[in-house]
């Protein structure tokens, strides 16, 4: 099985659970629309388009902004899709046109089709970032924008300090540098706005953070580096912090919009 299905039957079998435990997500939707909200009277005529459509909590608000215009909906988990339909139907107007298409969002090649392009935490597990990127700018129409949010390198660093002050290996995927990202497109002649902001959650434990994770399909692992039972036990009992207040956990979300 490559990473791409591995990726989908993880966040499959999530698709039921995932709202209950998707807080960091649903923060970051919660900015993005605030973002989106500002938009509708400068976008040109066109389909919406949302890359990595989940279980809808960035659709259903897509559904009410932009009533008036189809919908592109796209994810690469079946599950989502099916969780996606279920929970955006109660949320669509009456003759409102919607477009799920379950697929990769990497292959997307469709010059000047859509008027916005939004995407919320999905570019983080992207094998070729900037080039998706790049093509979805090319996907716009003109004075089309895309707005994509994603988890920013600087994510977790209470992961990071508990390796290493346990001794065992971070096995936190990569994720992307924002800079890193703004160059790639600037390469390509595109050019971008960028904001950063780093948002904190509590847990009780390192265990309810793991579980959240598990819980959001988000624990699927980039690479073929693993805890074993034990080390992962260490990890749990002894992650420095615990206690009475739990731990807290960083998060960098970083916002790209690229205009055509």
């Amino acid at each position: 099985m490559n990473l791409k299905d591995t990726i989908a039957n993880h966040f499959s079998r999530a698709s039921t659970s995932y709202d209950q435990y998707a807080i960091i997500q649903q923060r970051a939707a919660i900015d993005l629309i605030r973002r989106l909200a500002d938009l509708p009277q400068e976008l040109p005529p066109g389909r919406v388009l949302e890359v990595g459509c989940g279980t809808g909590i960035i659709s259903r608000q897509l559904a009410r902004m932009f009533a008036d215009r189809s919908l592109t909906l796209v994810d690469l988990a079946p599950g989502m899709i099916r969780q996606n339909r279920q929970l955006l139907a109660p949320h669509l107007k009456p003759g409102q046109e919607v477009d799920w298409q379950l697929r990769d969002a990497e292959t997307i090649n469709s010059p000047g089709c859509y008027a916005l392009i939004a995407s919320c935490l999905t570019l983080q597990w992207f094998q070729d970032p900037v080039g998706t990127l790049a093509r979805l700018s090319q996907a716009l129409a003109p004075e089309g924008i895309l707005l994509c949010s994603f988890l920013g390198s600087g994510s977790f660093p209470e992961w990071r300090t508990a390796a290493l002050a346990l001794d065992l290996p971070c096995t936190m995927n990569a994720l992307p540098d924002c800079q890193a990202l703004i160059s790639g497109l600037q390469g390509q002649g595109i050019q971008a706005l960028a904001w950063e902001e780093m948002i904190q959650q509590d847990y009780p434990n390192a265990r309810a953070f793991f579980r959240s994770l598990k819980h959001t399909g988000t624990n699927t692992h980039t690479t073929d580096e693993h805890l074993t039972l034990p080390q992962m036990s260490k990890l749990l009992s002894a992650w420095p912090g615990m206690g009475a207040d739990g731990v807290t956990i960083t998060y960098q979300i970083n916002t790209i919009q690229v205009r055509a």
